[in-house]
């Protein structure tokens, strides 16, 4: 959810930005953390299971369980806070998103070391699309956020371009799609199509994100590609 009012009463809170941003002020007992530059391959199970331990492994690191909420915070609603919203998300945490509102409380200057708890998380596949998904069951709708210079290079078969850009907290109705619609997203690197999935969701639709995205697909050998205009 992308938060509009102040956060949860006693949230873990992730400060999303630049270490030198972090260090300047902010918010109390705030963690730095910057998840967007995950990569991984995503198409055994064991790749899967991988994964899920990996999210709990972080989650005991950083004091994380279900019974207490996330709140993710950056300067502004950019790719680094959605997809470190992301994957906290993806690791099964309750996770909110807040772009704005909280600057003039970033007085802190001390760093803040995590409390650890016991390695915990249980993979959200609900809101994660996989390359082999794409093949054999689909989601309804297969948005490619990228740009469309991008989408014209290489693309995936069956997908729909339409630029990151476009999307707004109110416009899904005008973007063609309805609440409760099945919709998958990527993007390169699964950065931009997770600001789009969190757009999407905030408006009542049931959102995945391939987060291997083009990086992954291309790199597959087995995996269909369509290029050119």
């Amino acid at each position: 959810m992308i938060l509009e009012a102040d956060p949860p009463a006693h949230a873990l809170l992730i400060d999303s930005r630049l270490p030198a941003e972090y260090a300047q002020g902010h918010l109390e007992g705030a963690l730095n953390l910057d998840l967007s530059g995950f990569r991984g391959r995503l198409r055994t199970e064991e790749e899967l299971r991988q994964l899920e331990q990996a999210l709990a492994d972080l989650n005991g690191r950083i004091g994380a369980s279900p019974e207490r909420p996330v709140v993710v915070y950056d300067a502004g609603f950019n790719t680094r806070l959605s997809k470190t919203a992301f994957m906290l998300a993806l690791g099964g945490l309750e996770v909110y998103l807040w772009p704005q509102g909280w600057e003039n409380r970033a007085t802190s200057q001390t760093p803040v070391q995590p409390q650890a708890t016991p390695p915990w998380a249980r993979l959200n596949r609900e809101i994660l699309l996989t390359a082999d998904e794409i093949l054999t069951s689909p989601p309804e709708v297969l948005l490619d956020v990228r740009e469309p210079h991008e989408f014209a290079t290489a693309r995936i078969p069956g997908a729909r371009n339409l630029p990151l850009g476009a999307f707004a907290l109110d416009n899904a109705a005008a973007l063609g799609l309805r609440p409760g619609q099945v919709v998958g997203l990527h993007c390169r690197s699964g950065a931009r199509s997770a600001s789009a999935f969190w757009l999407l969701r905030q408006q009542g639709l049931r959102v995945k994100n391939y987060l291997g995205s083009m990086l992954e697909w291309e790199a597959e050998g087995d995996l269909p590609i369509e290029r050119g205009p």
